[in-house]
């Protein structure tokens, strides 16, 4: 009861139905970050979970990847403009993988599952592709060049579909993104339109 009348409310995961008298379920996964990944709405609750090779941690919200004892401690790639450096997440053991003939644009990126590292150094005159394997990041071995159909010597930034091998690109001069098969003989761009200076590219390969 109010001074101007009758107030209505509900409990904790409820909300004032359009009616103005009722209660209906709320539903907490609308709302963005309830979850670090995934989101399960319940009547009046919510529970979140994680995907394959995480841990749900104490606070019942974020994930944390799995580790077993066996497993090697997780590593950061950098690319650099003239050079690939690795380093232990707390910033130590930084260690120079390989060093690169020519300054330019470098973007790369890890395929888990084949163990192996693929990059674009993307100058003013051209752009190459090249992957190499590395057991345990500590070097480069049975390092090739993939030839893609499209050029790219104005890709900043690039990803790789670890389930297809499909190689994902952004074109931050003619405002594109496109993608190349694993051969690079076959590229076709997905997005062209209302892209303005795009500088980054992020693959699910769950959703596809």
């Amino acid at each position: 009861m109010t001074r101007n009348g009758t107030f209505c409310f509900c409990a904790d995961g409820f909300e004032v139905g359009e009616d103005g008298t009722s209660c209906r379920d709320h539903d907490e996964c609308a709302m963005y970050g309830a979850c670090s990944q995934t989101c399960t709405n319940t009547y009046g609750s919510y529970r979140c979970s994680c995907s394959e090779g995480y841990i749900l941690q104490p606070d019942g919200i974020s994930c944390k990847a799995k580790q077993d004892p066996g497993d090697s401690r997780p590593m950061l790639l950098i690319g650099g403009s003239d050079r690939i450096i690795i380093t232990h997440l707390n910033g130590t053991g930084l260690q120079p993988l390989r060093s690169l003939s020519a300054n330019g644009t470098l973007a790369l990126d890890f395929q888990h599952n084949q163990e192996s590292v693929c990059w674009v150094l993307s100058t003013e005159s051209s752009g190459q592709l090249r992957c190499a394997e590395t057991r345990n990041l500590r070097g480069f071995t049975q390092e090739r060049q993939i030839r893609t159909q499209q050029s790219l010597q104005h890709v900043e930034h690039m990803a790789i579909d670890w389930l297809t091998g499909n190689f994902y690109f952004v074109d931050t001069t003619n405002d594109k993104i496109f993608v190349c098969n694993q051969g690079g003989d076959t590229c076709v761009t997905i997005i062209q339109l209302d892209l303005l200076n795009p500088k980054g590219i992020a693959l699910d390969p769950l959703m596809g």
